[in-house]
């Protein structure tokens, strides 16, 4: 957020005073929170009541700082990680099985090491119980291992705090010896109970009818009907992409022509068009994310980037963003490009370090298979 911006939200803070959309329709966003905002920015202190600097973090999707505020950005940051952790949880399961496959595939897997085990536990806890039937079960013979396993329990249960895993999980789970090094193996139920915990955090929060800085455009947005031809998929959502943008141009056109300039300062200073229109995006490609449309959660994710800093997180690119890119990079075949969009997660989130692990395992597999032999 700019210097001018901050003072203009500081001078606010200080005054007083539907139908769904048919599929592939833009929003009537007249009716958005971003209007009422631009034609009436005194109305933001009234908004966001006593938790300014919380609705200020949500803006820059700084989501712990918005959550230690209390209040509705409290309850609107627990809903951004829920939904955060479960595209996550569901991406590192396909990397885990995609991993299993690999070293299936080469017959190489090594015999005497815990991965087998944790390719099970990772697929078993993610449901797929079919595929987590090839790989060894029960406790795991490392007691070190079983012990992370009931502490995972214990915080899904409620009966331990998330802390107590956040105070290791940039660590490895187990550093195994092999020849001329070390193997790190991740934690394969980390993200998964990040997942659950921000679920039951979010659901346990009362409704939140606040809609100020969030993807709310006036009404839903809705992805076009999925085409006869899947190779048609990407060219299609990034129509109704078009049809979005063309609305939100004609309407910040016209908002900016006739709003005061303290409305035109907060449109542009604060990018309020920029950072809804990537958070519909973003929640159209998770959407087509679990509706098995990786083509179209990638173009969304493409175009919902903010090319000012394609690799920061800010205003317009949310953490969501990057897990969404990252699983569809993934889904499409583009390994290496998927490790790309999840390093840039891996410091503000350490929680993803596991995730990063296995992915870089999975792109030296897929190096292998593809060149005979390894450089990386």
């Amino acid at each position: 957020m700019s210097p001018s911006a901050l003072v203009l939200l500081g001078a606010l803070s200080a005054c007083t005073g539907s139908e769904s959309a048919p599929e592939g329709a833009a929003a009537p966003i007249e009716s958005s929170w971003m209007a009422d905002l631009v034609a009436a920015p005194a109305s933001f202190a009234e908004r966001v009541g006593g938790a300014r600097e919380g609705w200020i973090a949500l803006h820059r999707n700084d989501w712990r700082a918005a959550a230690a505020a209390g209040g509705d950005p409290e309850a609107r940051s627990a809903r951004e990680f829920a939904k955060f952790y479960a595209v996550l949880a569901a991406m590192d399961a396909e990397v885990w099985s995609r991993m299993g496959r690999a070293w299936s595939a080469r017959g190489t897997l090594p015999p005497a090491s815990l991965l087998p085990w944790l390719i099970g536990a990772a697929l078993a806890d993610a449901g797929r119980d079919e595929e987590a039937a090839a790989w060894p079960a029960g406790e795991a013979a490392v007691p070190s291992v079983a012990e992370r396993k009931r502490l995972h329990d214990r915080v899904r249960a409620g009966a331990a705090d998330l802390g107590s895993l956040e105070a290791t999980q940039a660590d490895a789970l187990l550093v195994e010896p092999v020849e001329g090094g070390a193997r790190e193996l991740a934690d394969p139920w980390v993200l998964r109970t990040h997942a659950r915990v921000s679920r039951q955090r979010a659901d346990a929060h009362a409704a939140v009818d606040q809609a100020l800085f969030s993807s709310d455009l006036g009404a839903p947005l809705h992805l076009p009907a999925a085409p006869t031809d899947p190779g048609a998929d990407a060219d299609a959502c990034r129509g109704t992409v078009r049809e979005l943008d063309a609305s939100l141009d004609a309407w910040r056109t016209s908002a900016s022509a006739n709003a005061s300039p303290e409305g035109r300062q907060l449109l542009d200073d604060l990018r309020l068009v920029e950072g809804a229109r990537a958070r519909a995006l973003v929640e159209l490609a998770v959407t087509a994310l679990e509706s098995d449309r990786p083509t179209c959660a990638l173009a969304l994710s493409h175009l919902a980037i903010d090319h000012e800093s394609p690799r920061a997180i800010g205003p317009v690119n949310s953490p969501t963003l990057f897990a969404a890119l990252a699983s569809a990079e993934l889904r499409v075949g583009h390994t290496r490009e998927a490790l790309d969009a999840i390093e840039v997660l891996v410091a503000p989130w350490p929680e993803t370090r596991g995730l990063d692990e296995t992915l870089s395992t999975l792109v030296v597999l897929e190096g292998l298979d593809r060149r005979g032999d390894s450089r990386e």
